[in-house]
């Protein structure tokens, strides 16, 4: 589990959206908590991030710590070159057959 999470990461700070994509199940969604859904599926997760991509080319996206409990990882992530200062929040993957199948942003 944790290897796709490593292969998420690297291509948020890449900016390879084909490689983030192979990451989530087909069906996917992305949440940021509350029920609010950012993205759902492939087509709308593509759309999203490309946007994000292009609007910040200097995201990075760093794991603070990583705990693996059944099939979710918790995540602690700092991001940089989004806005002045630094940004922190959890994310949640659920993970699938060793692709994202939910995850929720909270911060």
């Amino acid at each position: 589990m944790s290897v796709t999470i490593d292969r998420v990461l690297a291509a948020l700070n890449t900016g390879d959206l084909d490689a983030f994509l192979s990451c989530y199940e087909a069906d996917a969604t992305i949440e940021a908590g509350h029920d609010t859904i950012l993205a759902r599926g492939h087509a709308e997760i593509r759309d999203r991030y490309h946007q994000m991509f292009e609007t910040y080319p200097a995201l990075r996206v760093k794991a603070l710590g990583r705990w693996t409990v059944g099939p979710y990882v918790v995540q602690e992530e700092e991001l940089t070159g989004r806005a002045p200062e630094t940004e922190r929040h959890i994310a949640i993957y659920r993970l699938t057959s060793g692709a994202i199948a939910r995850e929720w942003l909270l911060r």
